[in-house]
C-alpha cells in the first residue's frame, strides 16, 4: 500500500503537526495491509474504521501494472493525491524519451501534411553530420528551415535534456553543412496548469525548459515550446 495524499495537503491542513498526520497514516496503511494479508475475504467486508480510516469499496479493474493500478484508485477515491509518486513507484512503464519523441513528431507530421501535403517529404530526411558516420534523420528539413521535435517529460526530465541538447548539436551541424539560417528545436512541454503534475514536476519542468532554451540561444538557435501537436505544426508552417 502507498501513501497518495500529498504532502503539501497534509502541511496545508495539519500544520506542524502534518508529521504526526503522515505517520497516522503509513502506519493505518500498513496495519490495512497487514490485516488483508489475514483475512480471506481481504478487506472488502469491513465494516467498522481502523485508526480513524475506512478501506473503500471493491472495485473490478483492468490495470495491468501496480502503478496502473494505484492512479486508477487515486482517480476515483482522491482529488489530493500525488501521481507523481505513482511514476516513481515504476518509471519502465513510461516510453522511452525516442518513443515519445516519435509520437509527436508523427502528430504534428500528420497536421503539417493534412493542411500541406506538399511538405510530405521534407519529413524525415537524413544527413550525414561527420565523415564516415550514421546518417541522422531530422524531424524537418526543407530549402528554408531544418528543424527537430523533442518532448520534455516530467518523469524524465534529466533524460528530455540529454536529447534535447543532443537535437541541438545536430541542428548546428545541419546549419553548417547545408548552410540553412532557420535551425530549431521544437519541444512539447506541458502546461502550466496541468492538474496531472504537483508543483515539484511543474517547477523541474520550467527549470528544464530554461536550460534548453539557453543552451539553444548559446548556439544562436532557435527553442520553440508548445503544448500540443497543433501548436507544434503551426511553427513548422511558419518557418517552412
Amino acid at each position: 500500500m502507498s501513501r497518495l495524499i500529498r504532502d503539501e495537503v497534509l502541511d496545508g491542513m495539519f500544520g506542524k503537526q502534518a508529521g504526526g498526520a503522515r505517520k497516522l497514516i503509513e502506519h493505518s496503511l500498513k496495519s490495512f495491509l497487514a490485516m488483508a494479508n489475514q483475512r480471506e475475504d481481504g478487506l472488502g467486508h469491513l465494516d467498522r474504521p481502523f485508526m480513524g480510516l475506512f478501506p473503500g469499496g471493491v472495485r473490478l479493474t483492468s490495470a495491468a501494472t501496480v502503478p496502473a493500478l494505484l492512479r486508477t484508485a487515486a482517480l476515483l477515491y482522491s482529488s489530493m493525491a500525488n501521481l507523481a509518486k505513482l511514476e516513481e513507484l515504476d518509471q519502465s512503464d513510461t516510453p522511452l524519451p525516442e518513443e515519445i519523441n516519435r509520437r509527436f513528431s508523427t502528430e504534428v507530421r500528420d497536421i503539417v501534411i493534412g493542411l500541406r501535403p506538399e511538405f510530405a517529404d521534407y519529413f524525415g530526411r537524413t544527413a550525414q553530420l561527420v565523415q564516415g558516420g550514421q546518417r541522422v534523420r531530422f524531424g524537418f528539413c526543407s530549402p528554408g528551415a531544418v528543424m527537430h521535435f523533442s518532448v520534455l517529460h516530467p518523469a524524465r526530465v534529466s533524460a528530455s535534456i540529454r536529447d534535447a541538447r543532443a537535437r541541438l548539436f545536430e541542428l548546428q551541424r545541419a546549419r553548417e553543412l547545408t548552410g540553412i539560417a532557420n535551425a530549431a528545436l521544437i519541444g512539447a512541454v506541458s502546461r502550466n496548469d496541468d492538474a496531472t503534475l504537483d508543483r515539484r514536476q511543474r517547477q523541474a519542468v520550467d527549470v528544464a525548459r530554461q536550460e534548453i532554451e539557453a543552451e539553444a540561444d548559446a548556439a544562436s538557435l532557435r527553442f520553440y515550446p508548445v503544448t500540443s501537436a497543433q501548436e507544434g505544426a503551426e511553427r513548422v508552417l511558419q518557418a517552412a
